[in-house]
């Protein structure tokens, strides 16, 4: 065991009980710890992340991750297993049953394989998202909960616009294109690509603290900003596309003249941003080589004639691994295959320079984990779209309704986008959507129907409770509608 393995171990086992701690002590800032776990998924990088039993290999994960977030929702998860939430616990949430079948064939998948040890490595990632998505559903019980993951939210996306000017105006450590806190610009590309229209929706609902309302406008040009310096040629155009879909749907179901004015304070923010780096922009379109394409194509043979032969995959994180070692190598070489000496075309700096991971996540599933595999994590995804397009459609508080209508559009796009990349699978990317996805669960199960609060249970509380002062609805009545006692919840009525 190296070091870094030996401290990744020792960083979890003391940090988890560490937040869990924290926890029971000051519970009055579970919201603060809330927020920082879903700050901190936008940075899992070094040193604050370990592999442990790292493996120098070319696939998706190549060690048991222990992150920052780890810590956070590890601690979450143990302090609720202990009693700390003092509610009832919904121990097999929403949806996880498909996700439940992506561990069980991902797991399946590897019986057979040279190297099932670099499989674990994702199934790991896998069970964690759960816990993650589990910690989500259960900690989120009240407006003021969603207020702290929007606020977590907002901020990494301004922590990352930070970055961006930092490195490329005042350190010029970044020349070409950005990447924030992340190992590859696309992968920013893709994590705003999820946040901007959430907190757009957000935005446009009029229904956030004052505070809150300012952070989010920031974070979405922050986040604007952060794309176009990515040089990223598919989100320069789904970003703003996702934007405008959120305005677009906001206002053709409520024209407001504050939602008028956001617009066009946006078009403005956003047509001068995009005349600034314009000609950047032109170049990367006019100079991005064709051999990238080239290879995308590659790969997704690769990966088709991969899931064609075999029925449950040639194994979860195993893509990489079979291209490398295997005749699929050829899938990636169709111009090379009447070479003289094939092993030592192999071997070489130009015969090793094609090898990777298929960009394109659905590809990527069936290759690894076959076509029913990856059906049911098409299923997970169809699933969660469709709760919350009914979130959406149904949801009475405006908030939430702008939430929903962000997180629909800002994942449909997502999913647009995983047909020319695998970033899904990696940490942060995936960590967000699990959030995104709790968020969604918590939120509908907010709703009185959801909550426990029956229209039967409502009318014995509104007889036993006196009326208001000066008229207003005694509390009973208010939480029976469903809305919080604060300030802010309290003018969410439609």
């Amino acid at each position: 065991m190296t070091a870094a393995s030996a401290a990744g171990i020792l960083v979890f086992l003391l940090g988890v009980p560490a937040i869990a701690a924290l926890l029971f002590a000051f519970p009055r800032h579970r919201r603060l710890l809330l927020a920082l776990m879903v700050f901190t998924i936008c940075y899992v990088k070094k040193p604050f992340y370990q592999e442990v039993f790292f493996v120098n290999y070319r696939g998706v994960d190549r060690g048991f991750a222990v992150t920052i977030p780890d810590l956070f929702f590890f601690g979450f998860f143990l302090f609720a297993l202990l009693g700390g939430l003092k509610r009832k616990l919904v121990w097999i949430p929403f949806n996880s049953v498909p996700w439940f079948f992506v561990i069980l064939i991902s797991a399946l998948s590897l019986v057979g394989t040279e190297v099932p040890f670099y499989g674990t490595f994702t199934i790991h990632k896998f069970i964690r998202c759960w816990i993650l998505y589990w910690v989500v559903v259960n900690v989120v019980r009240e407006k003021e909960d969603v207020y702290a993951v929007l606020a977590g939210l907002a901020a990494s996306l301004v922590f990352q616009g930070f970055l961006v000017f930092w490195s490329k105006y005042i350190t010029g450590s970044v020349v070409n294109r950005s990447v924030g806190s992340f190992r590859h610009p696309n992968t920013l590309a893709m994590y705003v690509d999820l946040i901007g229209p959430m907190l757009m929706g957000a935005l446009l609902s009029g229904r956030l603290p004052r505070r809150l309302n300012t952070l989010a406008l920031v974070a979405i040009f922050a986040g604007f900003v952060s794309v176009i310096f990515t040089k990223s040629r598919a989100a320069i155009v789904l970003v703003p596309a996702a934007l405008g879909c959120v305005i677009a749907v906001s206002l053709v179901m409520k024209p407001t003249a504050r939602k008028m004015a956001i617009a066009s304070v946006g078009m403005a923010g956003a047509l001068l941003v995009l005349a600034i780096a314009m000609p950047r922009i032109v170049r990367r379109f006019q100079t991005a080589p064709e051999e990238s394409a080239e290879t995308r194509h590659y790969f997704n043979d690769a990966a088709k004639a991969m899931a064609d032969e075999n029925p449950v995959g040639i194994g979860i994180n195993l893509y990489s691994w079979s291209l490398a070692n295997t005749d699929y190598y050829w899938y990636v070489y169709p111009d090379m295959v009447d070479v003289p000496d094939p092993e030592e075309f192999r071997e070489s700096i130009r015969g090793q320079s094609r090898l990777g991971t298929a960009h394109h996540i659905y590809w990527l599933y069936a290759a690894e984990i076959g076509y029913v595999g990856c059906g049911f994590f098409v299923l997970h995804l169809a699933i969660f779209s469709g709760l919350t397009a009914w979130v959406f459609i149904r949801e009475k508080d405006r908030l939430h309704k702008g939430i929903a209508l962000g997180i629909l559009v800002g994942t449909t796009f997502h999913h647009v986008h995983g047909t020319l990349e695998w970033i899904f699978r990696q940490t942060e990317v995936q960590y967000l959507y699990f959030i995104q996805m709790g968020l969604i669960v918590a939120i509908w199960r907010m709703r009185p129907a959801r909550s426990g609060v029956t229209p039967r249970k409502a009318a014995g509380r509104r007889k036993r409770e006196l009326p208001g002062p000066r008229g207003r609805a005694p509390l009973a009545v208010v939480h029976a509608r469903g809305v919080s006692s604060s300030p802010e919840a309290s003018r969410d009525e439609p």
